[in-house]
């Protein structure tokens, strides 16, 4: 079984690469199911969520997850 990784914010996780994995799947796994809004890029491309269901992740991507704050 060959695996891969990606990362994420910086991070190596490990993905199984007989299975897709999506990116939805990921950031829900990632921030624990946690109901915030956050921005996603890949490879430095902002992803819109209403993609992130179908955008498949493979070896080697670079997944960035921000959240906005407010203040200053």
């Amino acid at each position: 079984m060959k695996k891969n990784y990606f990362t994420i914010n910086g991070a190596q996780f490990l993905i199984d690469a007989k299975k897709e994995n999506f990116l939805e799947e990921l950031i829900n796994n990632y921030l624990k199911n946690k109901n915030i809004r956050v921005a996603v890029a890949v490879n430095y491309e902002l992803i819109q969520r209403s993609k992130w269901k179908t955008k498949k992740i493979i070896r080697g991507d670079k997944i960035e997850i921000v959240q906005p704050f407010f203040g200053g």
